[in-house]
């Protein structure tokens, strides 16, 4: 049965008690936690929202002019976004979610006063993931900021990614025809289409790397395979 969702009264309350619980010299330079009542969507991605942003505060700026050093943050919350998740993903916990985010978004003022940005490529890597699964431009080779498996093999969540090196004539030799791959130990057959255009990337649906590796039941959570032609 689904958890009732906090009003926003209640939510807000929450989210300052799970900050003020978190040890002081993490929340040094914090400024506020704010809580908003709105639905944060991604400006390029309808059906991505936004839980929570770390800003860097207006007092920084003015700040760094006198000792070059201050890094000050404020935490935005946003209410309707825990609200459009939970109401469509029945299994939403939105308070282990909002003590996530809220982790989260101090990480990332923490890592902005070391002049580290780990955070910071991990959620570039999701922004970029979830621009390429909706069909929209993508930097080249932008997956090798995934986990790297093997040469040429790397691993953004469940998805694979294989690099095919490849020359003109060979890759043109192969449109229309299946190719043998040896991924991880495995051998995937491949088929290229009979029109494949050197720039596109090809996937084959549940061919990518399993929630539960030891579960291979059919209906396991699985992600799909992406072979990257590399024409020269």
């Amino acid at each position: 049965m689904p958890r009732p969702i906090p009003d926003y009264d209640a939510f807000s309350a929450r989210a300052k008690a799970i900050a003020d619980s978190i040890p002081p010299q993490f929340l040094e330079g914090v400024e506020d936690v704010v809580v908003h009542r709105e639905l944060k969507k991604s400006p390029i991605l309808d059906d991505v929202v936004t839980l929570g942003e770390c800003e860097s505060s207006p007092l920084a700026a003015r700040m760094r002019q006198g000792d070059g050093d201050a890094v000050r943050s404020i935490v935005h919350l946003y209410y309707g976004s825990f609200v459009d998740l939970a109401g469509s993903d029945p299994g939403f916990d939105v308070d282990a979610e909002l003590r996530e985010t809220i982790e989260h978004e101090i990480q990332h003022h923490i890592e902005d006063k070391a002049g580290v940005h780990g955070l910071e490529d991990d959620d570039d890597l999701f922004d970029a993931h979830a621009r390429f699964r909706a069909d929209l431009d993508v930097p080249a080779g932008w997956y090798r900021q995934g986990e790297r498996l093997a040469p040429g093999v790397f691993a953004v969540d469940l998805d694979l990614f294989v690099e095919l090196p490849l020359r003109k004539a060979e890759f043109v030799g192969l449109r229309g025809k299946r190719k043998e791959l040896s991924i991880l130990g495995e051998s995937v057959d491949v088929e290229l289409p009979e029109d494949a255009d050197p720039e596109e990337v090809f996937t084959l649906e549940g061919g990518g790397l399993l929630e539960d590796e030891d579960d291979d039941s059919p209906d396991a959570p699985a992600g799909d395979l992406h072979i990257v032609p590399l024409v020269r």
